[in-house]
């Protein structure tokens, strides 16, 4: 149904309102350049929680010394296992980005088709863009461009845009529509003066108009 012109605009897009959907594009994004790159964090985690694991295993005299240690020679067999384990760890962080991937982009446009569904109406592009985005964030390494974020802020970006002009044209046709209401009213009333004034020069005798 077209939306009547007499009412303004509803549901304006703000950036403020659009800072929720878009923090979850960073979320996602994070976590998908952390698979992306797996190969170099996989053993830089995996030292991290033996070192944590470690240390809260043994008491805090052992810590300073023994626990130290341990948790040395841990990170250090975790690096060398991150090392020679590179096609695994690979393969693993590629697999889990573009699941990562996948499950974000489905989450965001599950988001935006039940709460604001108008996003991809604010331009002939915006679909091309989050079909071009997602192939994009499939794309081995290429997926750690953060395009899930970049296609949204472009899509938010269009519909405050087209917002904007709609409110503004709201606004004009809303000043032109009062100023013909005003200068209606005035005609009225200027027409009602009229009228009254032959009305009441109709009551005034024909003797006392030909003595004046």
């Amino acid at each position: 149904m077209p939306q009547n012109r007499n009412n303004p605009p509803i549901g304006r897009m703000t950036w403020g309102r659009a800072i929720p959907v878009l923090g979850v594009c960073l979320i996602f994004d994070f976590l998908r350049f952390i698979f992306e790159w797996f190969i170099f964090f996989g053993p830089a985690l995996a030292a991290a929680a033996c070192t944590a694991g470690v240390n809260n295993a043994v008491g805090t005299t052992l810590a300073d010394t023994a626990g130290k240690l341990i948790a040395a020679g841990c990170a250090a067999t975790a690096g060398t296992a991150g090392f020679f384990g590179a096609g695994p760890l690979e393969v693993f962080g590629m697999v889990m980005a573009m699941a990562i991937g996948l499950l974000g982009w489905g989450v965001v446009t599950l988001v935006l088709a039940i709460t604001n569904p108008r996003i991809w109406k604010s331009g002939t592009w915006g679909w091309v863009w989050s079909i071009f985005g997602l192939g994009i964030s499939e794309v081995p390494f290429l997926g750690t461009i953060p395009m899930l974020t970049i296609t949204h802020v472009r899509l938010y970006a269009g519909q405050i845009r087209k917002d904007k002009a709609a409110l503004k044209q709201y606004q004009q046709e809303q000043g032109r529509v009062t100023a013909a209401v005003r200068a209606a009213q005035k005609q009225k009333s200027l027409d009602q003066m009229l009228v009254q004034a032959a009305q009441e020069e109709e009551e005034i005798p024909e003797e006392v108009r030909r003595a004046a």
